[in-house]
């Protein structure tokens, strides 16, 4: 069984090398840097980047999208053209409530956990694996909510998923979106 040995090591080798990773910006213009003092300045309600489109069943601010998430938010946003907001609402230092909305109709809320970290609020990392028969899949992502002095919200997000189908054919898919600003709607 050496041969087995050998696949579990290459296996850990891989998880422990290929975690989705933010890079380590500078703060951005007019950045406020957070601290679990003013962690409380991001609560409010802030309008998402029309840029930052949802991917189908991806990582979304902070939480995964389901398919009937992700046709509800692609009909009202992409062919209505009705903006979606969500709403933050910090619970204390390793917690933050978000609530997407559109068109006053609450979609989906849910905890954010993580913790400040170089001035930001930093998820903790998302990640699972997928080994089935027909497919396997290994994904890590990373999300994180900085603050302007002009009351908008920045994020970051990271992810990287890789695997087979069929055990032949491989595939990676790595995506970033650095730097998108959102406009709060209470001033």
């Amino acid at each position: 069984m050496p041969s087995n040995k050998m696949m579990l090591y290459g296996y850990i080798l891989i998880l422990i090398s290929s975690c989705a990773t933010l890079k380590k910006n500078e703060m951005a213009e007019h950045q406020i840097e957070l601290t679990n003092e003013n962690l409380h300045l991001i609560n409010g309600t802030y309008e998402n980047n029309e840029h930052m489109r949802p991917p189908y069943l991806d990582y979304f601010w902070g939480s995964y999208l389901k398919a009937k998430e992700f046709k509800i938010l692609s009909k009202e946003v992409t062919e209505e053209k009705n903006p979606y907001l969500i709403t933050l609402k910090v619970v204390n230092k390793k917690k933050i409530n978000a609530t997407v909305k559109i068109k006053d109709r609450i979609l989906k809320t849910y905890t954010i956990r993580g913790r400040i970290k170089n001035g930001y609020f930093e998820q903790n990392r998302k990640m699972y694996i997928l080994p089935a028969l027909l497919i396997n899949e290994y994904h890590s992502s990373k999300f994180r909510i900085g603050l302007l002095e002009d009351d908008k919200v920045i994020t970051d997000y990271r992810k990287i998923e890789f695997g087979t189908v069929y055990f032949f054919q491989p595939y990676t898919n790595t995506a970033s979106d650095y730097n998108q600003t959102h406009n709060s709607t209470e001033h």
